[in-house]
């Protein structure tokens, strides 16, 4: 009977390793450039949350990485339904005190002109400050690759400049 209960134990375990593991491979994205975008990240073997498509019709993705600087980077990436480009975005980088927005205003441009590709933006609402990249598309598989590189650099950059807000954040 112990011999019973230990297969099944890790029958049921091996059942759920396979279940989490395979759970990207069962998304049923809508759009081409999200569906050529989520096999780039399969084959690198990057985990992400599948959103769907957004009350504006943007198809949703969201990955979160680790980088040397940050211990968590949340992306979230919009595909718009024209299929022709995408945009990321890296909120609450840092939230910052309303005393320091002219601070943060004149760094903020300072890393826009010391980066390409990424844009950074202060919310003055939120008090914080936000990371943005968008790309032009085709509607092939070419979208993938375009994306994952608009990935890398938002997630690099973010990281890089992090040292850089840190000063002001909360």
């Amino acid at each position: 009977m112990k011999t019973v209960k230990k297969i099944f134990a890790v029958l049921l375990i091996l059942g759920l390793v396979l279940s989490l593991s395979v759970s990207a491979f069962a998304v049923n994205a809508q759009y081409g450039p999200t569906k050529a975008f989520l096999k780039v990240l399969d084959r690198e073997g990057h985990k992400y949350n599948y959103m769907g498509i957004d009350e504006d019709d943007d198809e949703q993705v969201k990955v979160t990485f680790s980088g040397d600087n940050l211990d968590k980077i949340e992306v979230n990436i919009y595909f718009d339904e024209d299929l022709d480009s995408l945009s990321m975005y890296s909120w609450y980088i840092i939230d910052f005190d309303k005393a320091d927005l002219a601070e943060i205003l004149e760094l903020v441009n300072k890393l826009n002109n010391d980066y390409k590709y990424v844009k950074f933006l202060v919310d003055e609402k939120e008090l914080s400050v936000d990371a943005e990249i968008d790309c032009p598309l085709r509607d092939d598989d070419s979208a993938g690759e375009i994306a994952y590189d608009a990935l890398y650099y938002i997630v690099m950059i973010v990281d890089e400049a992090y040292p850089e807000l840190e000063a002001f954040a909360k």
